[in-house]
C-alpha cells in the first residue's frame, strides 16, 4: 500500500524559482516586516485595497516573466503521475501568475487554486478543501512547501509537511515532519 494518497505542492520556491521583491512590495505598500501581505491588504479600505493588489500584482506578473523550473522539479511531477497519485497546487499568487507558471511550464495538476478560490495559507482550508475534492484524507496527504505558512497550513489540516530548505535552514524547520534540500528528495518519502 502506497505510503500516500496524494500530494500538495506550494508553487513559488517549491516548484518554481522566482525572485518576488517582497522588501519593495512592503516598502511601496507601507507594510512592516513580520506581516503578511495578502493579510495587511485584507485590513486596507477597499480603494486602497484595489491599488495595493494591482502593485503587488505587477511585482508578480515581472517576477513570473523571469520564473525557472526549480532544479528536480519535472522528475518529481512525472514520478508522481507514473505512480497515479493525485496532486494539488495551492499558491498565494495571483490566478493570472498561477495561469502564466502552469502554461509556461506545461505543469499539470488534479487542482490548481491560487489566492482567489480562498482559504489561504497558512489556514488549513485549502488544503483540506483540495483533500475533500481529492477523495483522501489528510493525514495521508504530502503537503509540500519552502514557506512557514505551507507548514502551518499542512499541520492545522491534520496532513504531513515537509518543506524544501535548499537555501539556508529557516528558523521553523524543526515544526516540519519532514526536512529536505532538494525536491527529488521528495521521491524517497513518497517512496516513489
Amino acid at each position: 500500500m502506497p505510503r500516500f494518497d496524494a500530494v500538495i505542492f506550494d508553487m513559488d520556491g517549491t516548484l518554481i524559482e522566482q525572485r518576488v521583491d517582497f522588501a519593495s512590495i512592503r516598502r511601496e505598500l507601507g507594510i512592516s516586516d513580520g506581516v503578511g501581505i495578502l493579510e495587511a491588504l485584507a485590513e486596507m479600505p477597499d480603494d486602497l485595497q484595489r491599488k495595493a493588489s494591482e502593485v503587488l500584482l505587477a511585482y508578480e506578473l515581472r517576477a513570473a516573466e523571469d520564473a525557472k523550473l526549480k532544479d528536480g522539479a519535472s522528475l518529481v511531477l512525472q514520478r508522481i503521475a507514473d505512480a497515479h497519485l493525485p496532486t494539488a497546487l495551492l499558491t498565494r499568487n495571483a490566478q493570472e501568475v498561477m495561469e502564466m507558471i502552469l502554461r509556461r511550464f506545461d505543469l499539470r495538476f488534479d487542482i490548481a487554486w491560487s489566492r482567489s478560490a480562498g482559504g489561504v495559507k497558512p489556514a488549513p482550508d485549502g488544503v483540506l478543501r483540495a483533500c475533500a475534492e481529492l477523495g483522501v484524507s489528510p493525514d495521508r496527504t504530502a503537503c509540500v512547501g519552502d514557506f512557514h505558512y505551507d507548514i502551518l497550513a499542512a499541520q492545522q489540516a491534520g496532513a504531513v509537511s515537509i518543506l524544501l530548505a535548499d537555501a539556508e535552514m529557516p528558523d521553523f524547520a524543526d515544526e516540519a515532519d519532514y526536512v529536505i534540500s532538494r525536491l527529488a528528495e521528495l521521491l524517497d518519502i513518497l517512496e516513489l
